[in-house]
């Protein structure tokens, strides 16, 4: 038995822990088995190591290591998957071995009385929202139904000046907009001054739009629905999303005219809207709310002006005028066409050797969890990720044809016997660019599928499906689950939550890193139309690889000069002497 001295009447006097040296230290007064402390300590130093600087000088804040941990894969850590669970459960264990000392932070003090009565109400978003202002306002001794903008003011200085959060404001202005909807709900509760908006809305509601207007507007976005007309570039009807996009375009230039003057009833038609004068306004208004920078959002607004242009018959000359805004907003906006940041940092880590090896085997490693306990309940739908990312590594797909594969049909066995074989196929009008796609799978990828197919796939639909990913009522799995269950996945096994696209970038950079040359074959893989959006996206700059060619061959001559500092020297004590020790550090 060990005894811990945090509930003694004078452990209020002792030093709280602060960071991990403290609770390392406070390891050896507690009533332990020397070896067992000593493991302890080691996890304590090894947790620094990974997460901090090695000083030891991490706060001693359990959810917060925990938390940056889960970011942390036992590849990442160095470690095999057991020693990294059992690192995390010493660690575990020293911190409730010293609860009492621990510096405690604001979710160690539930909410009581009036405060937790009001929170239990509420849903797990809203108690979130609020749960910083409920603590601070509980900690003044102020009840709910009094709480007022002096309590808000105190709380603003609690969190720019003692809590010393980063967005402070940005806390502040949520916690204010979330007890407005609490009380808003409640008629015991007051409401409190609303946050000053960033900036001011400039919104104009279609419902306050003419009629004419309006109606031009519904029957513009019809023909782009449909395939009636041939005179365009793509007889194809557009999606839905692009669509509303349209309709969101159109009410922002309406909403800037109103805002910079004009007269939303001079605004009858389509081809009032888009007039060259109207949509240069339109522009500079949004370029001077933006700070002076051209957005995305308006270098998208010029480029469908023109379609709607010519949809409205403008005269050529307008429509000249609109193709040379555009050109404008083209030439300034700043735009570097590629990955964005965080997917460059994820491919990045693919030069951790050990990192790119755990990737490559994710699929095995989450089927052999399942299949150590295939009862379990949760274990069907591990084999079922496991299955879905294999054919994002090997396939590279978009998410959306990976959900919809259906068993006989987009995915199907060819041939009897030995000479069989499974493709997947997908018909142009099913992808993204209207590119046919047909893949037939490697022996380690079929093996899986027969195996997934067998013994999983009838856990999750018992009920006859087409789907190769069924949910539980039949129908083909939601994207928006199989997406979270990838990322939860990945993230558990890796460190780091993988998205089924960037899964697709994941792939092309595994081959690349063995075959730089190889960005046609990547292109045709990828089911890209034009070999230049695999370059802007794929060839990534050479610059790390010169630079070691260039290492090396420094590394080169240096051996070379060296034998030949040899030969040349005659050989005197004093230069040997010296030589050799050179030699030796190196």
């Amino acid at each position: 038995m060990h005894t811990n001295n945090h509930n003694n009447s004078n452990s209020e006097q002792k030093k709280s822990l602060l960071t991990l040296e403290h609770l390392r230290e406070y390891l050896l007064e507690c009533d332990l088995p020397t070896s067992e402390i000593a493991l302890l300590r080691s996890a304590i130093k090894r947790v620094d190591e990974i997460i901090g600087h090695g000083l030891l000088d991490v706060t001693a804040n359990q959810r917060v290591i925990f938390e940056r941990l889960g970011h942390v894969s036992p590849a990442m850590a160095g470690m095999s998957e057991q020693s990294f669970a059992n690192l995390k459960s010493r660690l575990r264990k020293a911190f409730r071995l010293a609860r009492g000392r621990l510096f405690n932070p604001r979710s160690r003090y539930p909410l009581t009385g009036d405060w937790g009565a009001l929170q239990a109400t509420l849903d797990t978003k809203m108690q979130r929202a609020t749960s910083r202002l409920f603590h601070f306002a509980s900690g003044q001794g102020v009840l709910p139904r009094h709480m007022s903008d002096a309590v808000i003011e105190r709380f603003e200085a609690h969190l720019r000046d003692e809590a010393m959060t980063g967005n402070w404001l940005g806390t502040l202005r949520g916690s204010i907009r979330a007890w407005n909807k609490v009380a808003a709900s409640r008629d015991d509760l007051p409401q409190l001054t609303p946050p000053e908006p960033k900036r001011t809305s400039y919104w104009i509601d279609q419902a306050e739009w003419p009629s004419t207007l309006v109606e031009e507007l519904d029957a513009f976005l019809a023909s782009l629905a449909s395939t009636a007309c041939f005179e365009s570039k793509s007889a194809k009807p557009l999606k839905p999303g692009t669509i509303q996009q349209y309709r969101f375009n159109v009410t922002v230039i309406v909403s800037a005219l109103v805002h910079t003057g004009t007269s939303l009833s001079e605004l009858t038609s389509l081809s009032d809207v888009v007039r060259p004068e109207h949509v240069d306004r339109s522009l500079r208004f949004l370029h001077e709310r933006a700070g002076g920078t051209i957005t995305p959002q308006m270098f998208q607004l010029a480029l469908r002006a023109r379609t709607i242009g010519r949809w409205c018959g403008l005269p050529n000359n307008e429509l000249a005028r609109l193709d040379q805004i555009f050109k404008s907003v083209r030439d300034q906006r700043e735009h570097r066409r590629g990955m964005t940041a965080k997917n460059r940092a994820l491919l990045d880590k693919l030069d951790d050797q050990r990192f790119a090896d755990q990737l490559q085997l994710l699929p095995f490693i989450l089927l052999e969890r399942a299949m150590k306990n295939p009862d379990r309940r949760g274990s069907a739908a591990l084999a079922r990720t496991a299955m879905a990312i294999e054919l994002l590594l090997v396939c590279s797909v978009r998410r959306a044809n990976l959900v919809s594969l259906e068993l006989g049909k987009s995915i199907r066995k060819i041939g009897h016997g030995k000479d069989a074989f499974w493709i997947i196929e997908h018909d142009g009008a099913e992808v993204k660019n209207n590119e046919d796609l047909r893949f037939r799978l490697p022996d380690q990828t079929v093996a899986l599928l027969e195996t997934y197919l067998r013994d999983w796939r009838p856990k999750l639909c018992p009920d006859p499906s087409p789907w190769l990913f069924p949910a539980a009522d039949g129908n083909c799995i939601d994207p928006k689950t199989m997406a979270y269950a990838i990322g939860a996945q990945s993230k558990r096994v890796l460190g780091v939550a993988i998205t089924p696209h960037q899964f697709r970038h994941i792939s092309a950079e595994l081959y690349l890193k063995d075959n730089p040359e190889g960005i046609f074959t990547v292109s045709q893989h990828l089911g890209h139309r034009d070999i230049n959006t695999t370059r802007h996206y794929y060839a990534r700059p050479k610059q790390r690889q010169a630079s070691r060619h260039f290492q090396e061959h420094i590394l080169r001559s240096r051996d070379t000069a060296r034998i030949r500092v040899r030969r040349s020297v005659k050989p005197r004590k004093a230069v040997d002497c010296s030589f050799n020790e050179v030699e030796d550090v190196l």
